[in-house]
């Protein structure tokens, strides 16, 4: 699977478990953890895999803009993270995070991976696709939430 059909894959999925926080019925707290720790794994891939051949390619300003976001991401999931069930503000900032993923998203599939798609080799991304899967193994031995929480980077070896 190449980089990018992961990382749309990784997208879908996020997607699925905001609509499952949005509809209710489930433990939300447990719900907010499962997204943090899909969002964080999903950016560890994209910053240590893909954001360098977003250089390599001279695709810079796309390379700022979504560390910028990435940033203001993490910095929402780790709020959430500390906040309880019973928090006033939680449904805001949940809906602040499902707001500010969206739009990366949306820039991402509209724009940013159809250009490093015409940039890259296919193989290369087949490649990076390849360590990326090795690594969501890797990564799933680790604690993706206190990562989250901490807004810390976890070294892949």
């Amino acid at each position: 699977m190449s980089a990018i059909d992961l990382l749309l894959q990784q997208h879908q999925q996020v997607e699925g478990l905001f609509q499952k926080f949005k509809a209710g019925g489930e433990d939300r707290i447990q719900l907010i953890g499962r997204i943090a720790e899909a969002l964080t794994l999903h950016a560890v891939l994209e910053e240590q895999y893909v954001y360098p051949m977003l250089k390599q390619h001279g695709m810079d300003e796309d390379f700022d803009r979504s560390e910028e976001e990435h940033a203001e991401v993490k910095q929402i999931i780790s709020q959430l993270l500390r906040m309880k069930q019973t928090d006033g503000q939680l449904e805001t900032v949940m809906d602040q995070l499902i707001s500010n993923v969206r739009l990366h998203v949306g820039l991402e599939e509209r724009a940013v991976f159809p250009r490093l798609q015409a940039a890259a080799d296919p193989k290369r991304l087949e490649e990076v696709g390849r360590d990326m899967e090795q690594a969501i193994t890797k990564l799933g031995h680790q604690e993706l939430l206190k990562m989250a929480e901490h807004q810390e980077q976890p070294v892949i070896s």
